[in-house]
């Protein structure tokens, strides 16, 4: 098989399913870069401009539908498969972008963008699982940071759109690009993995396809013993017989309780680091910093410190591994936090830090970029990987559901927590959880590089 030919059907996949998840990056950047409009008083609500409190529940109210979402279309991809129901999650999308040029008050936003929120929650939870299933080994981990890469990219869209036209404009812009998706995707065969369960040769005709062999090419040993296992691992199922056939004792079985564990201090790290909360008030931090930049600018240029982060770790997860750039996102991550916080503690307390003035805004820098390095973007893919195959969708349906479940936390904390403990106490408090996370994966992350899924199983 020639080299182009055998990974050109699983890129075009990979990325024609996360054209969705560039959709639902232009949503999560939706109100950083349209609040500037939300809050002027010549808007067209019914209510006047939103006040700061319900610019919060609409800027929040993506993750409990991200929550719910994951829950649904988790349990949706296994009943008709990944492809079907990642085709099914644009229609949320859809009439999210559709409502929002009609919304009248805050409520019409929040009732938009909780579903568009569903959405969002069956691209963290189904593509992972699709591309773990179509790719192989040498790809997998390259081509799940896909997700990651595309989510930055679809906020870079939407505050560089939202720099330059209003909202509503931005809204009829936007509904291309589910539309975009469904006709591109359409095209792509169901995952082998999720066909082997049903029927042995519809698998061969994707695993065919997605290695690029024609139909009545011959096979090589390679393909032939990638079926086999495929085969051996998905016994299909037989009429009548439950499509979850997985008992209790696959959840409790060593390494499936090991490999959750791995996952949930991935999740952990993704969310009590701070990146999250700090991107939703990265414009708040700009002005605390002292700079002079425009808010609309300052999320543009934070939107192009996140694409160029993600897109460093997609080149080099497969050179310097997972492990490698968690660690340094984690380590980078504490860093910037303990300077950012010791600059704001030294000027509360009186300090002349005028010449380091300079200081927040590279502390920030780093911290995105650290972040979209590793923790933000390859936690997803290694998760997917280090979970039991049998398992795989209902575990990766759980930790997504906590993760949107502590995003939706620790978003509304963040201004609590920086007007009791302080920017400064509430940064120090990140970084202390940072390097508490850092050790974690050091002593418990396995490198998956270069790895087979049953050699990652074996080495839990």
């Amino acid at each position: 098989m020639g080299s182009i030919r055998d990974v050109k059907h699983q890129c075009l996949a990979s990325i024609s399913a996360n054209i969705l998840s560039i959709s639902y990056g232009c949503v999560y950047g939706w109100t950083s870069a349209s609040f500037v409009y939300l809050q002027d008083k010549s808007n067209h609500f019914d209510t006047g401009p939103l006040t700061k409190e319900q610019l919060g529940w609409v800027t929040a109210a993506i993750f409990p539908g991200s929550l719910i979402g994951a829950i649904f279309f988790g349990w949706l991809a296994d009943k008709i498969g990944r492809r079907r129901c990642l085709l099914f999650a644009a229609y949320p999308m859809l009439v999210h972008w559709f409502i929002i040029p009609f919304a009248r008050n805050p409520f019409h936003l929040t009732v938009a963008r909780f579903l568009a929120g569903s959405a969002g929650g069956c691209c963290f939870t189904v593509i992972p699982i699709y591309i773990t299933e179509l790719a192989q080994d040498r790809l997998r981990s390259t081509l799940g940071t896909f997700l990651s890469l595309s989510l930055a990219i679809g906020m870079l869209i939407i505050n560089t759109l939202g720099y330059f036209f209003h909202y509503k404009t931005v809204a009829w812009i936007m509904l291309a690009i589910p539309l975009v998706f469904v006709a591109l995707f359409f095209f792509n065969p169901e995952s082998p993995q999720y066909l082997a369960q049903h029927n042995t040769e519809k698998a061969e005709r994707s695993l065919r396809y997605y290695r690029g062999i024609s139909k009545n090419e011959d096979v090589n040993e390679e393909f032939q013993q990638e079926l086999s296992k495929l085969c051996k691992s998905e016994q299909p199922i037989k009429a009548g017989t439950p499509q979850n056939h997985f008992s209790w004792k696959d959840f409790t079985h060593p390494k499936a309780r090991k490999a959750y564990f791995i996952g949930l201090g991935l999740i952990l790290a993704n969310q009590l680091s701070g990146c999250l909360a700090m991107l939703n008030y990265s414009t708040l931090i700009f002005k605390e910093a002292g700079s002079n930049m425009s808010p609309m600018l300052s999320t543009v240029i934070v939107s192009i410190l996140q694409v160029t982060g993600t897109y460093s770790s997609t080149l080099f997860v497969e050179r310097a591994g997972r492990k490698t750039l968690l660690l340094f996102s984690t380590s980078g991550i504490c860093l910037g936090e303990s300077a950012m916080a010791s600059y704001y503690s030294l000027t509360s307390h009186g300090y002349d830090t005028i010449k380091f003035n300079w200081l927040p805004i590279a502390s920030f820098s780093l911290i995105i970029f650290a972040g979209t390095c590793g923790v933000l973007t390859i936690a997803f893919p290694v998760i997917a990987e280090i979970t039991p195959p049998k398992i795989r969708s209902v575990v990766v349906r759980v930790q997504m559901t906590t993760m949107f479940l502590l995003a939706t936390i620790m978003v509304k904390l963040f201004p609590f927590l920086s007007e009791s403990l302080g920017i400064a106490g509430t940064l120090f408090m990140y970084a202390g959880f940072s390097f508490l996370l850092t050790l974690f994966i050091a002593i418990f992350v396995p490198e998956t590089k270069g790895k087979t899924i049953e050699a990652i199983q074996d080495s839990l």
